[in-house]
């Protein structure tokens, strides 16, 4: 299952109205790695999870049971509403 964490991230960052440069200067890597996550082609280092959860004051695990969730949306869309 594609866990799409960047979506997550991407949801968390425009809900809080902020750019990928601000928070891409808040975690110390560049607003391309950001943009990297958001659109799937990488994932961030298991490192920067604990920071990234600060940031938006959620937990760890919320990162991706919101991810879980997506997830779950988009199988319903395609009818496979029994696969998460």
């Amino acid at each position: 299952m594609d866990l799409n964490l960047g979506s997550v991230i991407k949801r968390l960052r425009t809900e809080h109205s902020i750019t990928q440069e601000e928070l891409a200067e808040y975690l110390g890597i560049s607003f391309q790695a950001v943009s990297k996550w958001e659109t799937g082609t990488t994932l961030p280092d298991i490192t920067l999870l604990p920071k990234l959860a600060a940031f938006f004051g959620i937990k760890i695990d919320e990162l991706f049971s919101n991810a879980i969730k997506l997830q779950i949306e988009k199988n319903k869309e395609y009818g496979y509403a029994n696969y998460a």
